[in-house]
């Protein structure tokens, strides 16, 4: 369901704008305080500015490799990357699909886990999900700074392990760097940086699994 206060016609009216820099060169924190603070949008305005608008060219070649299927893949997954977006979705926090098409969130909570139950519900679905595809096999990292992530790759570990899904984690200081390097199929991640210096084909791993799951329609920034 839509928040009209957040996704509101001064947001759009300032995505323009930003939009319109980002295609001539203009980027980074000085132009989102810029145009943020010629509309006067609030702090969850500007988290969604910057994370869910690309130029045309960047949000075209990230859709073009975007995938729904992995079956007989192996995949490289963005574990927080993945299990935030979700979780937040079950907090109630605002999603949204970006002009790259891909499902995002606000982005207050990353490296934070502040209700476990509700994470934990996340990797649930998040497995499930996996196990429903018939992947070849799972690479399942961590950002090792997060905390309890050594207990949460050994949760993951034992989901994959009940369910029989053929896959291993690893702890990492930078779990973007591993995916960056993956040399498997797909990368589940919505982060625009490892996606663009890529050339792996991408799954919206939170998208399709709330989609199944829930049934819900996110607002469509695109």
């Amino acid at each position: 369901m839509h928040d009209g206060k957040l996704f509101s016609s001064m947001l759009d009216a300032a995505a323009h704008d930003y939009v319109f820099f980002l295609e001539r060169g203009y980027s980074g924190k000085p132009l989102l305080q810029l145009v943020g603070d010629r509309y006067n949008l609030n702090r969850r305005q500007r988290h969604i500015l910057f994370r869910a608008y690309a130029t045309r060219h960047d949000s075209r070649r990230r859709r073009a490799r975007l995938v729904e299927k992995i079956s007989g893949k192996k995949v490289c997954l963005d574990a927080y990357n993945v299990f935030f977006t979700v979780m937040n979705h079950l907090l109630g926090n605002p999603l949204f699909l970006s002009t790259d098409g891909i499902l995002r969130d606000v982005g207050e909570n990353r490296g934070r886990i502040r209700d476990n139950e509700r994470f934990q519900r996340a990797m649930d679905l998040v497995c499930d999900w996996l196990t429903a595809q018939h992947p070849q096999a799972v690479l399942v990292v961590f950002d090792s700074p997060v905390s309890h992530s050594a207990d949460h790759a050994v949760a993951m570990d034992t989901h994959m392990r009940e369910r029989g899904l053929t896959g291993v984690t690893e702890l990492a200081r930078s779990a973007d760097h591993v995916i960056k390097q993956c040399e498997g199929d797909v990368i589940a991640t919505s982060d625009s940086v490892i996606i663009d210096v890529t050339n792996l084909p991408v799954i919206d791993i939170p998208r399709l699994v709330l989609e199944s799951a829930f049934h819900v329609e996110f607002p469509d920034l695109s």
